[in-house]
């Protein structure tokens, strides 16, 4: 439990509250920025969010070292202090920071083994408006976790004291990526999503689907693999009847990633269904094995779920989702070659309640059937452009190139 003990007999001063100017809430925050940190906020555009919230504001005072000057002003007016491990140790992590900054080339093998800097990206679903940024600066400690030489750094920089607080992990974390500057960039990819998710059916027929797997390996090593794939992502579709969905599972159905100079490249188990282009030609052969762990775990183009690996594919090379067959039809002695398309070759466009906006997507499975023959050489664009032309050849006829106004 905390210990508090008397330094001075004299009694404790009272404090002005700092009475930060009424208005917008992001005025507010800004002006706190500007008083605390000044050249930051000589450089600052739109604050996208802060841990400093308005009831916060009411106590807050802005200080360029929140610790030092709060300690020496204490001592030198007369107030009772009170300070967690965690305020030490956030004092200790920022002086470090510029110690390694400083130190960077001499401390390189110390920290990582790569030159340069490392990329390194965290995602969310979401718009700059609604993620949670210091999620995602927490979620970017596990990245490099990964890419240092002691695994025993991040967990040593992260608080774990009977005080801390999210917050406090937070302001950590962003502290261990300062530390850290000279040796990785970050990147925070805001991604879109999907709101919600309806399976149709009743539990047992995705088990029946999910036993259909069984067969699939029947066929070859490269089906094997596929069903491999599979399995997890279906067994999250049955497992969502049970009253838990894997809600991790959803946010890594697809990742973008169009970091790479010419490429748009998706990742993410959606990828399970674009293992074979229209050829047949394998395309998951650059799947990379990931963690053993249980779980959806995206990190830097590598999606594992349940310790499978899938690929990442370049948005161009998707395959077509339909199948096409021909078909001789004999109409009462008359022969017609013709052909057969069936598979998904279509979105439904519906409305989540019966009085709201279309606002939910639905696969469309469709068919056709059609006689086989040579279309016109020229597409139906070209055709409406002489048409147009045509009509403009007559109306210059008919009235001349630049007719008279009224």
């Amino acid at each position: 439990m905390p210990v508090t003990f008397q330094v001075a007999k004299h009694d404790a001063n009272a404090i002005a509250l700092p009475g930060y100017r009424q208005g917008r809430s992001q005025d507010a925050v800004e002006e706190f920025l500007k008083q605390s940190c000044y050249k930051q906020w000589k450089e600052s555009g739109e604050i996208l969010q802060s841990s400093v919230t308005d009831s916060a504001l009411q106590t807050l005072r802005s200080n360029k070292n929140g610790f030092v000057h709060t300690v020496v002003e204490a001592h030198g007016r007369h107030h009772h202090l009170r300070i967690r491990p965690d305020d030490i140790w956030i004092a200790i992590l920022s002086q470090l920071s510029f110690y390694v900054n400083k130190h960077a080339d001499e401390l390189r093998e110390y920290f990582v083994t790569h030159e340069g800097k490392k990329e390194l990206w965290v995602y969310a679903v979401g718009t700059r408006y609604t993620v949670d940024f210091g999620s995602l600066a927490r979620q970017m400690s596990d990245q490099i976790h990964q890419h240092v030489v002691d695994k025993t750094l991040v967990e040593w920089i992260l608080p774990d004291f009977t005080t801390s607080t999210t917050n406090d992990t937070t302001i950590c974390a962003i502290l261990l990526m300062s530390t850290l500057q000279a040796y990785f960039s970050y990147g925070i990819g805001i991604i879109c999503g999907i709101p919600s998710v309806t399976l149709e059916g009743e539990k047992a027929d995705w088990e029946r689907l999910y036993k259909r797997l069984d067969r699939l390996p029947e066929l070859g090593e490269e089906p094997e693999q596929w069903a491999a794939m599979l399995r997890p992502i279906l067994r999250r579709f049955v497992e969502a009847f049970d009253g838990q969905p894997d809600i991790p599972f959803w946010e890594h159905v697809v990742n973008r990633n169009d970091r790479i100079c010419g490429l748009d490249l998706i990742s993410g188990w959606i990828t399970a269904f674009c293992v074979w282009d229209q050829d047949g030609k394998w395309l998951a052969r650059n799947r990379r094995a990931g963690s053993q762990s249980l779980g959806s775990i995206k990190t830097e183009g590598n999606y594992t779920l349940d310790g499978i690996p899938y690929f990442e594919l370049d948005m161009k090379d998707i395959p077509s989702g339909y199948g096409d067959v021909n078909v001789l039809v004999d109409d009462n002695g008359t022969t017609f070659d013709c052909k057969m398309v069936a598979g998904h070759v279509a979105a439904t466009i519906s409305k989540s309640s019966d009085d709201g906006v279309y606002d939910t997507l639905s696969p469309a499975p469709q068919w056709f059937m059609y006689v086989k023959g040579d279309k016109p050489r020229r597409g139906y664009e070209e055709e409406e452009a002489e048409k147009l032309a045509r009509l403009m050849r007559d109306f210059e006829v008919k009235w001349g190139k630049h007719p008279a106004r009224s």
